[in-house]
């Protein structure tokens, strides 16, 4: 560990000597979490290149570091593609996540990226708001693994659909700016109402896009944005 970068508002940015490491300081962190918790621990997974290397991690050498029978497992984002598809997010989460570990079908709740948009994001929020509703009526999850991408978006949430940061707590639909794929997103405050938020950014391309955040503290990308609203 090469120790914290940064206090970046109210969130810590702490760097590690690979992404091994980086990864077992997230889990360590959940797991944490989960012993000062009760019932059901509801987790809300990203996709892209992160997830690719994270969930072998779980898998495999850190299986016995989480209590599986307690997460119940959401998304953050989904491409609007078929479920075995090489895009789909939940397809890779199944087949390096779910199926080694032998995960219940009924503790997965995967968007339904084959499904009209606008009607799978209003079903989305309808299940999350079921599930997981406090007192005050905002879903909140326990832990949403967020992702960063090099132009800084996160989750779904693009420059170009800054909107989506303020939008009211749930899933929208949005579109990616240089493909047009369409994608279903958490909004911002939904992200924001989790009670913890942990953003891995693993291998060297990602160190320029953590220093960016570390050093910018009036970022206004997406990613800034949350960041530094994030508790």
């Amino acid at each position: 560990v090469r120790g914290k970068l940064k206090k970046y508002a109210n969130m810590n940015i702490h760097s590690y000597s690979g992404a091994h490491e980086a990864i077992e300081a997230l889990t360590r962190r959940m797991a944490d979490r989960m012993l000062g918790s009760a019932g059901n621990f509801h987790v809300a997974l990203s996709g892209g290149e992160t997830a690719k290397r994270l969930f072998p991690l779980w898998s495999g050498p850190f299986a016995d570091r989480l209590d599986w029978d307690r997460i119940r497992f959401y998304w953050v984002d989904e491409r609007c593609v078929l479920p075995d598809d090489p895009q789909s997010n939940f397809g890779t989460a199944e087949r390096l996540l779910f199926s080694p570990l032998a995960v219940p079908a009924s503790h997965v709740h995967r968007i339904r990226g084959e499904q009209p948009p606008e009607t799978e994001a209003e079903r989305y929020t309808h299940l999350i708001g079921q599930v997981l509703s406090g007192p005050d009526g905002i879903p909140r999850f326990d832990c949403v693994v967020l992702g960063v991408g090099e132009d800084m978006h996160t989750a779904s949430i693009f420059s170009e659909k800054s909107f989506l940061l303020t939008a009211e707590p749930g899933y929208r639909v949005s579109i990616h700016p240089r493909s047009a794929q369409m994608r279903i997103t958490m909004t911002g405050p939904l992200i924001l109402a989790a009670r913890m938020v942990l953003v891995p950014m693993l291998g060297e391309r990602k160190l320029a896009t953590a220093r960016h955040l570390a050093e910018r503290q009036n970022d206004r990308s997406p990613a800034g944005y949350l960041l530094s609203r994030a508790e």
